[in-house]
């Protein structure tokens, strides 16, 4: 029985008529019991009988004027609500428990009701939700037999049919139908935005090229879909993306496979894993790009890409820097053609290796509102001393602008830019406040810390602690031993065990770890140091931890 049994009720109460259609679009418009139908505006309703006789028309038509007109009684409504949400459970249970008596070892979806289907819906992820759509349809390898996107632009819905070869697919379901829907005006622009993040890292990682190209042909994704984010879809060769082949409403594909916020290396897998190639994907972009009007703003790519030196790929990244809405962007500031500003270009910085640190980065355009900015245009009162509006992550690697997230800035650069007076886009790096690094952050003042040029150097670590910080928080001792670079922290110095790490000796002042002290005092116990020979004398006479001090 449909939640909405009330409504059905009510309807055949004033003779009126109650079909399939009339129920999807009460559904639709979030109706969920009768006192929710005063919320409808009259053409609304006069739309649930458009296939009905000119008699029915006119009775539902008396029926609103009489029934449905004024304020909605919204205590009525709080108490119909109430009851239904008390019911759902004991509903869903005992659906649950009839497809079990029907297969003993086996619940099969398809027999539950389609309000269940509504209900389980609201507890899953929207990529879960597609890919459901897509299971309930036909399995994923079959939609290469009508090649993706070839077909009618209204989606599964309507155009699924048998194959032309001798595979037999099913035809869309009411369930099909009800998932790949939206629920209400809240969902108006459901597939709009595809996001992989919103799902297990694991279940992404196995996911097939054919899994992803069917679900995108499933949501009509050449025509709906805005933004496509591939985190953790490390699996895919890059022919799922066969469907978005010549779209024009495409805004935003991340094909780096790493998440918003983080390493845009991926630390979960290793770079051997990943199997997106430029080969595949690249034909599909220039699809895109070939087209007039085409919507595409933003591009991430893939760590493996920029760092491989590909002609094929500098290709493509020149022809995209070609198009016209790339020549023509302006600064949401200041107006100006960013690609003719005089801000500091990014494309020569050279990290070790040689190789290009901002190769295949979007320039100008905020990852997260896709918002063009130059690098002249600052934020702050005093210009001098200000930041840029739009700031490049050196952990995730993504462009973002003020308004979308706050960038805190290295230390170090800081006061290097502020000491000379000199400040260039790329003077002081930045790091997203989402994104973590343990290795660039002190844990005392919790200051963030580039790792280029002297920037490195002033954060230090404590072998004993294991902690890190930088030079004004955390004073450190280092073995002087060449080739060994064991440190100590002055707190652990003063806990009782400052044998451990490096100590300096107060007769000979020499800086050594503890193995290192004893291996000097071991050549020559009768010429040593009598300052070294108290320090390592009580705890050979204990016995010490060699696996701490290895």
């Amino acid at each position: 029985m449909s939640p909405i049994a009330s409504v059905r009720r009510w309807f055949l109460h004033y003779a009126l008529p109650w079909n399939y259609d009339i129920e999807t679009k009460l559904t639709e418009f979030g109706v969920e019991c009768v006192a929710h139908l005063k919320f409808m505006e009259k053409n609304e309703w006069i739309d649930l009988f458009t296939s009905q006789s000119k008699v029915l028309k006119r009775r539902a038509k008396q029926v609103y004027e009489k029934h449905l007109t004024g304020d909605p009684d919204l205590k009525q409504c709080g108490v119909e609500m109430e009851i239904i949400q008390r019911t759902k459970r004991r509903k869903l249970s005992a659906a649950v428990s009839l497809a079990v008596s029907v297969w003993e070892d086996e619940v099969k979806i398809t027999d539950l009701p389609e309000w269940a289907i509504r209900e389980i819906i609201d507890y899953i992820p929207k990529t879960s939700r597609a890919l459901l759509a897509l299971a309930m349809t036909t399995d994923s390898a079959s939609w290469r037999e009508v090649h993706w996107n070839k077909s009618s632009p209204k989606s599964i819905l309507s155009w699924f049919k048998k194959g032309h070869t001798n595979t037999k697919m099913k035809k869309p379901s009411a369930l099909t139908r009800i998932i790949l829907s939206p629920k209400n005006d809240g969902e108006e622009d459901l597939w709009e935005e595809i996001n992989f993040e919103d799902n297990c890292l694991f279940l992404c990682s196995e996911l097939t090229d054919d899994d992803i190209s069917g679900m995108l042909a499933c949501i009509n994704a050449v025509q709906q879909l805005k933004r496509l984010y591939l985190t953790n879809c490390i699996n895919i060769t890059g022919r799922a993306l066969e469907p978005l082949r010549g779209s024009d409403v495409l805004k935003q594909i991340d094909l780096s496979l790493s998440e918003n916020h983080g390493s845009s290396q991926t630390h979960f897998f290793p770079k051997s894993w990943f199997m997106i190639l430029e080969t595949e994907v690249i034909p599909i972009l220039y699809s895109i790009i070939g087209r007039e009007n085409h919507s595409l703003r933003h591009l991430q790519f893939p760590y493996t890409w920029r760092d491989n030196r590909s002609g094929y790929f500098d290709r493509f990244l020149e022809k995209y820097k070609e198009t016209e809405h790339q020549r023509s962007i302006r600064c949401l500031e200041c107006n100006a053609n960013c690609n003719e500003s005089l801000s500091r270009s990014l494309e020569h910085e050279l990290e070790a290796g040689g190789r290009v640190k901002y190769r295949g980065i979007q320039h100008f355009t905020c990852y997260d509102c896709l918002n063009h900015y130059c690098y002249n245009c600052k934020r702050g009162e005093d210009p001098n001393l200000a930041y840029p509006y739009l700031a490049f992550c050196v952990v995730c690697e993504k462009m973002r602008c003020k308004k979308c997230m706050d960038m805190i800035p290295c230390r170090s650069c800081v006061a290097d830019f502020r000491e000379t007076g000199y400040y260039g886009f790329n003077s002081v790096s930045f790091i997203c406040k989402d994104c973590k690094d343990p290795d660039r952050e002190c844990r005392m003042c919790t200051g963030f810390f580039c790792k280029r040029g002297s920037c490195q150097s002033a954060i230090v670590w404590c072998n004993v602690c294991e902690k890190s910080g930088c030079e004004d928080c955390m004073e450190i001792t280092t073995c002087e031993k060449e080739g060994c670079g064991k440190t100590q922290c002055v707190n652990c110095r003063g806990t009782g065990d400052e044998t451990i790490g490096p100590h300096p000796c107060s007769t000979c002042w020499n800086t050594l770890c503890f193995n290192h002290r004893l291996e000097d005092c071991r050549r020559d116990w009768n010429n040593s140091c009598h300052g070294c020979l108290r320090i390592v004398a009580p705890r050979l006479a204990r016995g010490y931890d060699q696996s701490l001090l290895g």
